[in-house]
């Protein structure tokens, strides 16, 4: 059992999340400063969005039918595609060619993250003693603290944001290199034949899922068009960094603290409470309108976005058997991708028609019906869970 794995997998969520918040949280501001309309930007980013959906799933069962390729075999490759995109950038192209490698690093950054979750609870399940919602925490501090850093840049030269880009990747490739494992000596579990028989294994899941989806449209419009909010509400990059510190600040208290909440209340019941948050949150905007209302919104995260992604990974982890547990870590990522994609798509053109607010507004109100979905699928999972075990999750 290895002495510092917490330090050395928090050290490694840290690297993929300081890479991740370029995509995430800077794109549409890089995308601006090159010329590209909210409408150009939004389809950029959905298209992002819809591949790493569609990439996520299929290397998850690839690799857990797969006696060879391996999640080790997985990140490498996922990297190394990065790195090359991301350092083709800077050589001299068309508009068009730039689009494309810009398009191929961001869906290799996206697709990455449900395998970098796979990696820790890889260790769990092997035995070892690790403290996923912990190290979690440790990776969103390191997430605002380089927010703040890449709003620097910003102001500097927008290829110092590549560079810190590639750097953090880099680290992402050399932690893939140290830490992930590979294949267990175990029997192999069987893998399900197709997601058919997943759905009939886990119906209440698949219902969560669909609530995801409308909730993460929301979350996705914010993530993508945080920085139109922010101008909206007479703010810019300064406000904007402010605002994603804030939010990934208080994220690691939470999930320092989730092992105590999920003990104290269940998983399910973290679930369900951080929905409503997650659905509800935006509100603050829309009622205060200032950069104020912004920076409430995303401390919000501590109830919401920062108890729910734990809770999700928890979730299937403790649910499924071990032949789909990495299949149901990327359908999750994956519903967050295709919630991305259709925030991203139409998100650029609510923007460019109505404005930031009044397209807050409509996604707000899908998220209220996401999370209600969620939460009433979360019930119906706990019924089971309390028929199978006797035991509240």
């Amino acid at each position: 059992m290895k002495k510092h794995l917490n330090v050395s997998y928090a050290l490694y969520l840290s690297v993929y999340w300081m890479s991740a918040c370029f995509v995430y949280g800077y794109t549409r501001l890089f995308l601006d400063r090159l010329g590209f309309s909210a409408r150009q930007a939004g389809l950029v980013l959905a298209v992002d969005c819809a591949a790493a959906m569609v990439l996520q799933p299929l290397l998850a069962r690839w690799m857990e039918k797969s006696d060879r390729f391996t999640l080790r075999h997985v990140l490498l490759l996922l990297c190394l595609v990065c790195l090359l995109a991301g350092g083709l950038l800077f050589l001299p192209q068309s508009r068009a060619v730039f689009v494309c490698l810009f398009t191929v690093m961001s869906v290799m950054t996206m697709t990455i993250q449900p395998f970098t979750n796979a990696v820790g609870f890889d260790r769990i399940n092997r035995g070892e003693k690790l403290n996923y919602a912990a190290t979690r925490g440790v990776a969103s501090l390191a997430f605002a603290l380089i927010s703040k850093a890449y709003a620097a840049l910003a102001k500097v030269d927008l290829n110092w944001l590549l560079v810190l880009y590639l750097l953090c990747t880099a680290g992402i490739l050399a932690g893939s290199l140290l830490l992930v494992q590979g294949k267990s000596e175990a029997p192999k579990p069987r893998a399900r034949a197709d997601k058919g028989a997943m759905l009939k294994a886990y119906p209440a899941f698949f219902g969560m899922l669909l609530g995801t989806v409308l909730m993460f449209f929301q979350h996705g419009y914010l993530d993508g068009y945080l920085y139109d909010v922010v101008l909206a509400v007479g703010g810019d990059t300064r406000e904007l960094g402010t605002a994603l510190l804030i939010g990934a600040g208080v994220e690691t208290p939470m999930m320092l603290l989730f092992a105590f909440v999920a003990k104290r209340f269940g998983v399910n019941r973290s679930l369900r409470f951080s929905a409503a948050a997650m659905a509800l949150k935006t509100w603050f905007i829309l009622i205060f309108r200032s950069v104020w209302g912004v920076y409430l919104m995303r401390f919000c995260h501590f109830f919401s976005y920062a108890l729910l992604m734990p809770a999700l990974v928890y979730y299937a982890n403790e649910r499924m058997a071990d032949s789909d547990k990495v299949t149901g870590q990327a359908l999750i990522t994956g519903a967050v991708s295709l919630a991305g994609m259709f925030s991203y798509l139409t998100g650029g053109l609510m923007v460019s028609a109505w404005g930031a607010l009044r397209g807050l507004l409509l996604v707000t109100l899908v998220g209220m019906a996401g999370g209600a979905l969620f939460i009433l699928f979360a019930f119906r999972d706990q019924r089971q869970a309390n028929t199978e075990t006797g035991i509240e999750r």
